[in-house]
């Protein structure tokens, strides 16, 4: 694949995160713990880094952090704090994924578990009060959840489209 198609492929599939990503901070979660989300955009970042590079999984994820910034609310807390959680579990996900030690189900968890770890880390500083850490429990079980449907939508996908139309890195 010619540098070209690999920018088109990529720039649509980031298109199509930033769009999910967006309408999902619209709906509100009928539960009571603020933080929670589906994060369903991170389940076309596991399709990128089985499906491309890691290098395009970085890319992906960094491009994705900045631009949802620019479209909510600039570049304060949230953007640290979402910038945090990124950075955590991209560099574990890609950390085990090199390792060849997990399944795309056990990348997302750990993917997801490092996200809510990095985003705790970084309120904790801001708010300059470590025991908000004891929050992680609560994150850390809606980590489970949301990263095994975020991997079971990347496993859907992955196996249904073909693979001609999601191969990035050929």
């Amino acid at each position: 694949m010619n540098k070209t198609n690999k920018l088109i492929k990529l720039a649509i599939l980031l298109s199509f995160a930033i769009v999910l990503s967006y309408f999902e901070s619209l709906i509100p979660l009928p539960i009571p713990f603020p933080g929670i989300r589906f994060g369903l955009a991170n389940s076309i970042g596991l399709i990128i880094l089985y499906m491309g590079s890691k290098k395009d999984y970085l890319l992906f994820n960094i491009f994705k952090v900045f631009i949802m910034a620019i479209l909510r609310n600039g570049f304060g807390t949230a953007f640290l704090i979402g910038l945090s959680g990124m950075i955590l579990s991209v560099s574990f996900t890609l950390l085990i994924y090199k390792m060849n030690k997990a399944s795309i189900f056990g990348l997302s968890f750990v993917g997801a578990i490092f996200h809510s770890l990095g985003q705790m880390i970084m309120v904790s500083i801001i708010y300059n009060n470590i025991y908000l850490v004891n929050y992680l429990p609560i994150l850390i079980t809606f980590s489970i959840i949301t990263g095994f449907l975020t991997a079971f939508i990347a496993v859907l996908v992955i196996n249904r489209v073909p693979d001609r139309l999601l191969r990035i890195d050929s």
